[in-house]
């Protein structure tokens, strides 16, 4: 309860989405870190789905695959008010998982890149090596926040630094969007197209980040309590 004994918002809406959005990879890895555990990709005709190199760099694909997990299991619960204030010792034990096993997912994408294609360093590794970069800086000066006491500025530094993250999602909503607009000129919009793989990281973090800037200086109806307002007031007590 707040301060008005006004309820604290789980914040379903933003929570089950992050988990929707998430469990793309999310459920995939957990897929894969099965499959090189067991030394087989040809499991229940997984053949096709998984890529065979992948045991052939069980250490980096674990890595990779087991930090994604964690953070996709971990991060959305940081962004819910209620759990803050009622579990605040879960909160921060969660949340310090949840930035390690980014850090470390962002770090083991550029590993694993360099393992299974290390001769692709072209634009497409480029995008990688700026996105994992951003990552773990958002997350460093999210935790620099909070340890100086910045409430509202951690938000929005973690805000900022899983939109960085969802980078390498978003352009797969994209694709789609882009080939129902233009699946019928690929032809002439060939070198449009080419461009924009070698650098779609990039243009998703973009469009995130926007996102995220536009998400946080809405303005809140007059009347409405603002939850994120609320709730980091009732952090600083």
């Amino acid at each position: 309860m707040t301060s008005n004994n006004q309820p604290v918002a789980f914040n379903w809406p933003v929570i089950s989405g992050l988990l929707l959005i998430m469990a793309v990879p999310g459920i995939p890895a957990i897929i894969i870190i099965a499959l090189v555990l067991l030394g087989q990709t040809d499991v229940l005709g997984m053949a096709d789905v998984i890529n065979p190199q992948y045991l052939a760099a069980p250490a980096a694909i674990l890595t990779h695959a087991m930090a994604g997990v964690t953070f996709f299991l971990t991060m959305p619960w940081q962004f819910s008010p209620r759990l803050r204030i009622r579990y605040p010792r879960w909160h921060k034990l969660a949340g310090r998982i949840a930035v390690i096993s980014g850090c470390v997912m962002a770090l083991s994408g550029i590993w694993l890149h360099l393992v299974l294609s290390p001769n692709e360093l072209g634009g497409r590794f480029i995008s990688l090596v700026v996105m994992s970069i951003a990552i773990v800086g958002a997350f460093s000066v999210a935790v620099w926040q909070i340890v100086h006491g910045h409430v509202k500025e951690h938000k929005k530094w973690m805000m900022r630094a899983v939109a960085i993250s969802l980078a390498a999602i978003t352009p797969l909503f994209i694709g789609m969007i882009v080939h129902l607009v233009l699946g019928h000129w690929k032809e002439t919009f060939a070198p449009v197209l080419t461009l924009y793989h070698d650098y779609d990281r990039l243009v998703a973090m973009l469009i995130n980040l926007v996102v995220v800037e536009w998400l946080s200086k809405k303005p809140q109806k007059a009347g409405k309590p603002n939850r994120a307002t609320m709730s980091a007031s009732l952090c600083e007590k």
